[in-house]
């Protein structure tokens, strides 16, 4: 077996695409969370689409790009097409249009009176051809092009989260290992965990339970709280919107309760997918049900359109384009249908507050 406080454990590199300080709505308490790059899923709604893919990528900010054409000249692909300028007349002949005077009294041709306007177009990117050499995010010196993620080693993501200690000691919190799926670096995992709990801080994992159950079960003693993802029950669904079944998901859930896994499932309510469907407040409350006293709540979290520059950034589609965001109102009708099946606490956007110790019995099958 992998010694995971081996020295070369502690000197590799993870791909984080941001450490977020004072976070209360990832577990309890004022949190550290690291964002991690990589996920097996790819939920169309996804709030993080940097995180996606287990590689690096770069942003690229028109708001930023004065159009210079240096990213262009560096590319060794050439998979950037340069800035071109384009020349066409514009305004044939206002000032005579104004005094009532057409171009051929004036004894002028409507050619001679137009305006000749020069626009330059934005660089193309062609993310396919782009072999991720990022000379292109070297020659920018305006920040228009800048990488999504930081190579981090584990020693350094820790000293991150120790520099916020004070903030755990006074609110109950501690530190959140997030991203899309933190489950694709079970090394990590438990070798951050196994830090923070010898120094007295606490730790939760922020995962979809995608992975195999062998991963699950070597990180489970080391996490205090798992936030559970479950996006659709109805497993066609799923595989429609995530483009994997949740069936995995769904039992590697159920073994987790009978390992006393102390859990809240996380429901995200997003247009087309679960939003309006009364019916999944339901499912999910039977599920919870199901698993019993692992469950110690349930958050809503209602679909926001925030992410939708992220995309436009990274050169991606988004199915969800000009969706509005979701308020809590939108989603009372399934808090209250939580509320009502189910003694769970739950919350809209996330929890909040002290943490509470479970006291719980691993169950046996």
């Amino acid at each position: 077996m992998l010694d995971i406080s081996s020295e070369s454990l502690s000197e590799e590199k993870y791909l984080v695409t941001n450490i977020q300080r004072y976070s209360i709505n990832d577990g309890p308490g004022i949190r550290t969370t690291i964002f991690l790059k990589g996920c097996p899923l790819h939920c169309a709604w996804c709030h993080n689409p940097e995180n996606i893919h287990p590689y690096q990528e770069f942003f690229y900010n028109k708001d930023k790009c004065v159009r210079c054409g240096r990213c262009a000249e560096a590319c060794p692909q050439k998979a950037v097409t340069p800035p071109r300028e384009r020349r066409f007349k514009t305004n044939p002949d206002p000032p005579l249009r104004s005094l009532n005077v057409s171009p051929s009294e004036a004894g002028l041709t409507v050619a001679e009176l137009a305006e000749e306007t020069v626009e330059i177009d934005f660089p193309k990117f062609d993310r396919e051809k782009c072999q991720r050499c990022f000379q292109c995010v070297d020659a920018c010196e305006y920040g228009a092009l800048y990488l999504a993620s930081k190579p981090m080693t584990l020693d350094e993501m820790y000293r991150e989260v120790k520099s916020d200690e004070l903030f755990y000691e006074s609110s109950g919190g501690g530190i959140t290992l997030s991203g899309s799926e933190p489950l694709l670096h079970p090394e990590l995992v438990i070798s951050l965990f196994k830090r923070a709990r010898q120094d007295g801080i606490h730790t939760v994992l922020d995962t979809t339970a995608y992975a195999k159950w062998e991963t699950i079960a070597r990180v489970l003693p080391h996490v205090d709280l798992f936030l559970l993802d479950i996006k659709v029950m109805d497993d066609r669904k799923h595989k429609k919107w995530t483009g994997v079944s949740n069936q995995l998901i769904l039992e590697n859930a159920r073994k987790m309760a009978c390992m006393g896994a102390n859990m809240r499932l996380r429901m995200v309510i997003v247009h087309n997918v679960n939003y309006w469907e009364p019916d999944h407040a339901r499912q999910i409350a039977e599920f919870a049900g199901e698993l019993g006293e692992s469950v110690s709540g349930i958050d809503i979290i209602p679909y926001h359109n925030f992410a939708e520059v992220k995309y436009e950034r990274l050169g991606l589609n988004y199915v969800f384009k000009g969706f509005p965001n979701l308020f809590n109102e939108d989603v009372e009708a399934y808090r209250k249908i939580i509320a009502e099946n189910g003694q769970w606490e739950t919350t809209v956007g996330g929890l909040m507050g002290v943490r509470k110790k479970s006291g719980l019995t691993p169950c046996v099958r």
